[in-house]
């Protein structure tokens, strides 16, 4: 059987595992997002690259540039579910650390 993290405290609005769970599918989600633009770029350019050859045409330079932009475009998306599954996790522990603090509180003893 799994044990739920359930707390006694009415005023707790998530399962803290779901939370859990969450944020290890959005640091999942971004390396998928980042493989599926690095895969694109490295597909574009290889495209570019060999029509040039073959159609023995100049290279196309701007698209090439271009497309670096497009991977730095999934870097950024990669690195801002990174930081929003980071903050998660630390929004979590706020939260940990003030009912915490709030039990110390009502009883010195424990």
């Amino acid at each position: 059987m799994e044990q739920k993290s359930r707390t006694n405290f009415a005023g707790t609005y998530f399962d803290k595992s779901a939370v859990l769970r969450l944020e290890r599918w959005v640091r999942i989600l971004a390396w998928a997002i980042l493989a599926a633009y690095i895969f694109e770029g490295g597909y574009n350019a290889y495209q570019n690259v060999m029509n040039a050859w073959v159609g023995n045409f100049p290279l196309d330079y701007y698209f090439v540039f271009s497309n670096l932009f497009r991977v730095l475009q999934g870097t950024m998306v990669f690195a801002i579910l990174q930081v929003a599954a980071k903050m998660v996790l630390i929004l979590l522990d706020i939260e940990d650390n003030t009912r915490r603090a709030a039990r110390m509180k009502g009883n010195p003893d424990s």
